[in-house]
């Protein structure tokens, strides 16, 4: 099948908007946010930084316009987090009807810029989108845009439905690793590492599907965050 495509600065300009100006606005909020204590045991609790990301991307799903359902980004209400990783993943909940192809993007104020075509699965499900290494790392304590752009009937056009989120690196703490356990898990969270933490999360949960303790943090997390909708969405390989 043949695609079309039309040119990726007129479609970026048009469903994201000047970058600039929002980068600016969440920039400043950045600088000026202080992180509440978190409490013991809590799964239900994250920041809630709103002024963090800029308004126009309030929302972490959006409504597709070749399609009856949504497409949900699994972000904190801000839409802002943290990672420490160079190459962080980013999950997004499909659904039945959620188009196929996406374009992939991330971007900075700056110089920095990556895209990639994806091919998403058929089947419904919670999927992670991995920056992979042959891209640009990202650099410590920079601000970045990632967008995930539905291509309907495969084509990109400037009302393609869209989702956003913004992300930012951390230096990575020594203590932590690369297991995969409800301590590592419990680490990000102590952290702030809302990116590494959500991704961790889903991987035991598909790796103990039975574990009441992953359950609950999963389930817990995700309706702190407004995302009850998607909590019992599977997680795909």
């Amino acid at each position: 099948m043949m695609r079309t495509y039309i040119p990726i600065g007129l479609v970026l300009a048009s469903t994201l908007g000047v970058f600039g100006n929002s980068y600016a606005t969440a920039q400043t909020a950045r600088e000026s946010i202080t992180v509440a204590t978190w409490p013991t045991n809590d799964w239900s609790f994250w920041p809630d930084n709103d002024d963090q990301a800029p308004k126009r991307t309030v929302s972490g799903a959006s409504r597709d316009s070749c399609s009856n359902h949504q497409t949900t980004a699994l972000v904190p209400t801000s839409q802002y987090g943290l990672t420490s990783k160079s190459y962080p993943e980013v999950l997004v909940a499909t659904t039945a009807n959620t188009p196929r192809q996406a374009l992939f993007t991330v971007q900075s104020e700056d110089s920095y810029y990556y895209e990639t075509y994806l091919e998403l699965p058929e089947t419904p499900g919670i999927v992670s989108i991995s920056l992979p290494e042959d891209a640009p790392a990202l650099a410590a304590n920079e601000l970045y845009q990632w967008s995930l752009i539905m291509m309907c009937n495969d084509q990109l056009r400037p009302d393609s439905p869209s989702m956003h989120g913004w992300i930012q690196l951390q230096s990575e703490d020594p203590a932590i690793t690369a297991d995969v356990s409800m301590e590592q898990a419990v680490a990000y969270r102590n952290n702030y590492l809302w990116y590494d933490m959500i991704a961790m999360l889903a991987d035991l949960k598909r790796q103990r599907p039975n574990d009441q303790s992953v359950h609950e943090a999963w389930q817990s997390i995700l309706a702190g965050a407004n995302l009850t909708s998607v909590a019992n969405t599977p997680v795909l390989e």
